[in-house]
């Protein structure tokens, strides 16, 4: 007898016996909640079995409510699977060899090496083993709920990959406003240097001219202290007129 939790062989309606077989399953099993017309059995491990059928627990769990026809719930947040109704552990354990049989198992190698393949609204299993490609049972009613899922995931899938394009052409957008911000101070850093250029050149010819003209003032007067007792007044005569064609010069300079 199986139990709930144990490891065993991944099979389908025909078990596998060898013990040495290594694709291997944890037993499911059930915990009954409730009482009256609200019992329901919650099963704990349903992420493990998912996870070693390479399948999703949520597509298991739907595939128990199929087949007894009760309504099923899975939440991924708090990964809790409620089928409705009482069920023991040996009916889902049942339930999960057929399940194996018609959606995991290849038809070809009977291994349990698929993966979905969708086109045009039919479910092919594709087989890493032996390459081949089969079409499951599209009868069951767990098809619909097979193409939905993929339905969401790709559109999840397009949100995901439009978000991330918007996320890239944020940034190079961000990148072209800071370089635009840059060539503005670049221009505004070449406009002041021009000006102060032109203000140091302009102020240095103002300099020279003032300089030439202090230079000239200074010189009338060394000549005048150098004249003699009688030749200083003459001197100072004609240092006085040139003295102030000087200062005439100086104001029309400025």
């Amino acid at each position: 007898m199986v139990r709930g939790g144990q490891i065993i062989n991944i099979s389908g309606t025909t078990l596998v016996e060898d013990p040495e077989y290594r694709y291997k399953m944890p037993a499911v099993f059930g915990k009954i909640e409730g009482s009256g017309n609200g019992i329901k059995t919650a099963i704990p491990n349903i992420t493990d079995v998912g996870l070693s059928l390479h399948r999703s627990p949520a597509e298991v769990n739907k595939f128990f409510g199929c087949e007894l026809g009760a309504q099923t719930t899975y939440n991924a947040e708090t990964d809790r699977a409620i089928v409705n109704g009482s069920h023991t552990d040996g009916t889902l354990q049942d339930l999960v060899y057929r399940y194996v049989e018609k959606f995991v198992l290849c038809p070809t190698c009977r291994l349990p090496e698929t993966e979905y393949k969708i086109k045009s609204g039919a479910i092919y299993h594709k087989c890493a083993a032996c390459g081949a490609k089969e079409m499951v049972d599209m009868t069951h009613k767990l098809c619909k709920f097979i193409i939905a899922e993929d339905k969401k995931d790709k559109k999840g899938g397009k949100k995901k990959k439009d978000k991330d394009k918007e996320g890239k052409d944020g940034k190079k957008k961000k990148k072209g406003d800071k370089d635009s911000d840059e060539d503005e101070k670049d221009k505004k850093k070449d406009k002041k240097k021009d000006k102060d250029g032109k203000k140091k050149k302009k102020d240095k010819a103002g300099g020279d001219d003032k300089d030439y003209i202090k230079d000239a003032l200074m010189g009338g007067k060394k000549e005048e202290d150098d004249l003699g007792s009688d030749e200083a007044s003459l001197a100072s005569e004609a240092g006085v007129d040139d003295e102030g064609a000087l200062r005439k010069l100086f104001s029309t300079v400025h």
